[in-house]
């Protein structure tokens, strides 16, 4: 490795261990031993080593494929707890780079196995890993979603996708004690990173979280992929609807609502982009089945400006909120009243802004009111963070009544039950 690149190598390591998201000697010695540029060929060493994420395969508009962030890597490779001599499932081989941190974690008498559904995809993450000098990992060609049964089980199971529901194929691959973590949307919006231990092979439930950090991956494709659907809004606009179904408006109506611009109102709640993404985000999407989310990319602004709560990257920047629609109106949050998406600060270094809701369409008024309900049970409930959220996963057919405070999620596989058990309850 060139002088310039062991360089940008060093400080990207060093920027990981200054924002507290490598703790571990294990990963941090992972992380230096890894060189990220070799798997993201073509790409200038500045853009490989930034603290950011890289697509690096298209599809319809969009990114289906990508080298993750190294820092919410460097989270779940600490959450994952590898020792040496392990065996690891990877779902979502990517550039790679993953399976070679954890190829350096499980050691030479350990094995990693990752699992790609497109060709290129795994004959390109091959020829990285031949040349960065992996040799104790399999990249397999296949649908994640049926993980890998010829190496099994598994001591450990990560997914650098994101998941809808867990399949019966990765609890099943998944030894006794083992351990999963996934990014999950945990009912049909938001997404967090879980970690689940399994208890036992065959108990109730077959799956405890230990701890959840807000995240967001590409969906999982293939058979096993989410009902989530994507609809863009208007010709080349930038803008998609990002929907747990069939939305009742149609896509041009919602498209004109939003170019005509609509009537924003305060809420008097005072937030942060760090609170959104790590708590309102999450209640939406328990509370209200009904909630859709709204990506701006590179957008002409309609009067008004765009609704906007929370935005990422620069030039351009990409904004993101949160939408109920129906057939005669809609409503969106919105934090900063946006006539441009300007580039974005980190969420920690924003400061406070007040919530507020804009309505569109003729009965915009009254699911506005809606969204104001659900931001005051938001507000009432204390705001609880992901990071104190409790998911019990239990199979699909199993009988379980709702205890105060708890929410059942029922998939096609599983049935979640998740709370915010108090600080006492949860270290009981």
């Amino acid at each position: 490795m060139g002088q310039h690149a062991a360089g940008l190598h060093k400080a990207l390591v060093d920027h990981l261990l200054a924002i507290s998201v490598l703790t571990q000697p294990a990963v941090e010695a992972a992380f230096r031993a890894v060189p990220r540029h070799v798997f993201l060929p073509g790409v200038p060493l500045e853009d490989a080593y930034r603290d950011d994420a890289i697509p690096t395969k298209m599809a319809d508009g969009r990114a289906i494929s990508s080298s993750s962030q190294p820092a919410i890597m460097a989270i779940m490779l600490e959450q994952l707890g590898v020792q040496p001599g392990q065996r690891v499932l990877e779902i979502g081989a990517g550039t790679g780079y993953n399976a070679a941190l954890l190829s350096q974690l499980v050691g030479p008498s350990g094995l990693v196995v990752t699992v790609d559904i497109d060709d290129d995809i795994v004959e390109a993450a091959r020829a990285h890993l031949a040349e960065a000098g992996v040799e104790n990992v399999r990249v397999v060609l296949g649908d994640g979603g049926e993980g890998y049964a010829p190496d099994q089980p598994y001591d450990r199971i990560i997914l650098t996708v994101g998941a809808w529901d867990i399949t019966p194929a990765w609890h099943e691959q998944l030894a006794a004690g083992g351990r999963l973590v996934l990014p999950l949307k945990i009912a049909n919006g938001a997404q967090n990173s879980i970690v689940f231990d399994k208890i036992a092979p065959d108990r109730q439930p077959i799956l405890i979280s230990q701890a959840v950090q807000e995240c967001g991956f590409m969906p999982l494709r293939g058979a096993f992929a989410g009902p989530e659907v994507f609809t863009p809004l208007g010709t080349h606009s930038g803008l998609t609807l990002i929907s747990p179904g069939e939305v009742p408006a149609a896509s041009d109506r919602i498209y004109e609502w939003l170019m005509a611009g609509g009537e924003r109102g305060g809420t008097g709640l005072l937030t942060t982009e760090a609170a959104v993404y790590g708590s309102l985000a999450l209640w939406l999407d328990l509370h209200s089945g009904q909630v859709a989310s709204l990506m701006i990319e590179d957008a002409s602004a309609p009067p008004g400006g765009w609704p906007c709560l929370f935005q990422w990257g620069t030039a351009p920047a990409t904004c993101f909120t949160f939408l109920k629609v129906t057939a005669d109106g809609m409503a969106a949050l919105d934090g900063r009243d946006h006539s441009t998406i300007e580039p974005s600060t980190a969420a920690s270094d924003l400061g406070p802004f007040e919530l507020k809701v804009i309505e569109y369409g003729p009965r915009g008024h009254e699911v506005a009111q809606s969204l104001l309900d659900l931001l005051a049970d938001w507000n009432g409930a204390g705001r609880p963070p992901s990071a104190r959220l409790r998911v019990r996963v239990f199979s699909r057919d199993h009988p379980y009544a709702a205890a105060l405070g708890e929410t059942i999620v029922t998939k096609r596989w599983t049935k979640l039950v998740v709370d915010w058990p108090s600080k006492a309850a949860a270290q009981s």
